[in-house]
């Protein structure tokens, strides 16, 4: 029997500079018990350094926390990349601390990277600078995350900035992809009517890309599935036996 499971794939922790110091594994995770999120996506710049953290705290959880990894790529495009479990994410992390630049962060200009336990205590300092371009294509990105059996979605496709429609004009007619996503700036009657042939050709879901946790208070895309697993959520972007993704506007 299919359910629906109001979701947001795009949750930054502590461990993004540009986040505040409050988005810890608790506070994310009552958040969404509060707000009634049941698919959420963590989804750091270029690391995974703290899904550790949000898998351990997780645990208690009614719902699926996917982990996941916002990576920027050398065209400058943001791009969200979910695996099946820990591990996997892990392993692509490992992949692009290869190819990020060997830089240190500057934590008193661009901000703190907060490494953190389950309960939100910080355990350590990310050094390598995430918020930076890693010397892949959107295309290299793609087919790494799909070797590895991960969800590849571009971020944001509607914002000027970091986004593959800003920096390229279009989506590739090539490209392969599991959806494309909409930030929470446009309504989804906007959305259709600024992107028409993004709806005809893609699933869409909108994210809050939450930095704080007032971002969070905003839910737009629910799934239609048996149960929240990832393999759930492949599904319902390709539409099989019923599943989907469906909308709603819902500010609380």
């Amino acid at each position: 029997m299919m359910k629906e499971f109001p979701a947001d794939l795009h949750v930054h922790t502590c461990l993004s500079p540009c986040a505040e110091d409050e988005m810890i594994p608790p506070n994310i995770l009552n958040m969404a018990e509060l707000l009634g999120i049941k698919v959420i996506g963590i989804t750091d710049h270029n690391s995974a350094r703290n899904l550790p953290a949000m898998v351990e705290a997780s645990r208690g959880f009614d719902g699926l926390v996917l982990p996941g990894i916002e990576v920027q790529t050398k065209e400058e495009v943001h791009v969200l990349c979910y695996f099946e479990n820990l591990e996997v994410a892990m392993d692509f992390q490992d992949f692009l601390y290869e190819h990020l630049p060997p830089r240190k962060n500057d934590p008193e200009r661009l901000g703190r990277q907060y490494v953190v336990d389950k309960m939100g205590n910080v355990i350590d300092e990310e050094e390598k600078l995430l918020i930076a371009s890693v010397d892949l294509s959107v295309d290299e990105v793609a087919e790494k995350v799909f070797d590895l059996g991960g969800i590849f979605i571009p971020a944001h496709v509607d914002r000027m900035s970091f986004s593959l429609i800003g920096q390229l004009g279009f989506i590739p007619e090539y490209m392969k992809l599991d959806a494309v996503e909409f930030s929470k700036n446009l309504s989804v009657d906007e959305a259709r009517s600024r992107f028409p042939s993004v709806f005809a050709k893609y699933p869409v879901v909108f994210s809050s890309d939450a930095h704080c946790l007032r971002d969070m208070v905003y839910i737009r895309t629910c799934f239609l599935l048996e149960e929240p697993t990832f393999e759930e959520v492949k599904r319902a972007f390709k539409g099989w036996g019923g599943r989907r993704v469906t909308f709603k506007e819902i500010f609380l």
